[in-house]
């Protein structure tokens, strides 16, 4: 039988899911302290305070949410991770849960995974008509390696989802290969990595090749031995998408060179690479225009964009006073020519092969970020946090 004390920790967890899904969190952050555990969602890539919990239901809360991912709720002092579904509203919501062991309790962060949300395009992720286009045109090719490149939570997956989005008809074998699968895409078969058994990227790779497919996604190149694999698969006649962590496009390449995949199997196999960013956007219901001071004057004399009109958010219902309301991506897209691969073979560094695409008409997130700044997408202060 259920206590009354039991039934008000499940009814408090099931009110911190329900706000952060209706609110449009994409997590939340339940962390311990001395006197209470403070709640966080996120919003649009940045946290938020909620209410607090009281000090007296801290662990209470904590081993409820392990209970619903059927953790081990008597193991404190090691990190665990689980995953659970819930139906909210009507519609069922895949929660995944990790806990990181502190100095006053264990940490519960839950990643908050919509399914029920429509797939993004290519045309609303924040591309350029010209990049969009040359973006396309990559994805298009019969064979060839391109990566989409970023920090965590740049979007670099949603980018690659969409790709393989239009790539999706019944004329071609896609699979994936991911940690973890985040969104269903019909009509393409999607794996997941499971280390504990032994399927990691490398055999999950091996493995897909004797499928028969003509797109492979690797959900990250996190080692050489993907890398060269993902390699030779796009030397095979493949199409293969990944994403990597880098700074921006050009530093690819040099990373590809760190990992020991040799210039010359670089230059016959990487098509391009997308690098990206996600930045805020400012609320459309709230939007205005606004005079610079002078430090924004002097910052937009820097980057050679003086004189453009400045907007922000004033706050209102709409974007519960935050000013922003979602998020667009920002970009730039790195084509493999063939001067690019000339200086490849060359052994070049970041700064070099900047140069070179940049003499080609290549342009930079500042610059992408720059005229979102100008269009009174995002604001200078968005720009420079994410850039």
């Amino acid at each position: 039988m259920i206590s009354r004390d039991e039934e008000s920790v499940v009814a408090l967890v099931d009110a911190l899911i329900e706000r952060a899904v209706v609110s449009g969190a994409s997590d939340i952050h339940i962390e311990p302290y001395r006197t209470e555990a403070k709640i966080r969602y996120r919003h649009d890539g940045v946290l938020h305070d909620q209410n607090a919990i009281p000090h007296r239901c801290v662990q209470q809360v904590i081993a409820r949410c392990k209970i619903l991912c059927a953790m081990n709720i008597a193991e404190r002092r090691i990190p665990q991770d689980g995953k659970f579904n819930k139906n909210i509203k009507g519609n069922f919501i895949d929660f995944r849960v990790s806990t990181f062991p502190g100095l006053y309790g264990e940490k519960v962060v839950i990643r908050i995974l919509d399914r029920s949300h429509h797939m993004i395009t290519l045309d609303h992720v924040g591309l350029s008509p010209t990049l969009c286009s040359s973006f396309r045109a990559l994805l298009n090719k019969p064979s060839g390696f391109l990566l989409v490149a970023g920090p965590t939570g740049s979007g670099k997956t949603t980018t690659l989802y969409a790709g393989l989005a239009e790539l999706n008809n019944h004329e071609r074998n896609i699979i994936t290969l991911e940690d973890p699968v985040e969104y269903d895409l019909p009509g393409i078969t999607q794996g997941q990595i499971r280390p504990d058994v032994g399927f990691t990227f490398e055999k999950g790779i091996r493995a897909i090749l004797r499928q028969d497919p003509d797109i492979i996604m690797i959900g990250e190149m996190r080692d050489t031995q993907t890398a060269q694999i993902a390699i030779q698969a796009a030397l095979t006649g493949h199409g293969v998408l990944s994403t990597v962590h880098t700074n921006d496009a050009p530093s690819v390449i040099m990373r590809l060179i760190d990992m020991g995949i040799e210039p010359f199997l670089i230059n016959a196999a990487v098509s391009g690479v997308l690098a990206q960013r996600l930045a805020r956007r400012i609320c459309s219901a709230c939007k205005t225009p606004y005079e610079p001071s002078a430090d924004e004057k002097a910052m937009l004399e820097r980057l050679g964009s003086p004189g453009i009109t400045l907007y922000k958010g004033a706050g209102c219902t709409a974007c519960d006073g935050h000013g922003y309301k979602g998020r667009i991506g920002i970009f730039e897209l790195l084509v493999i020519d063939a001067g690019l691969r000339v200086l490849i073979m060359r052994d070049p560094s970041r700064d070099v092969i900047f140069e070179y695409a940049a003499s080609q008409g290549f342009r930079s997130l500042m610059h992408d970020g720059l005229q979102k700044v100008g269009q009174g997408i995002i604001t200078l202060q968005e720009l420079i946090r994410v850039v």
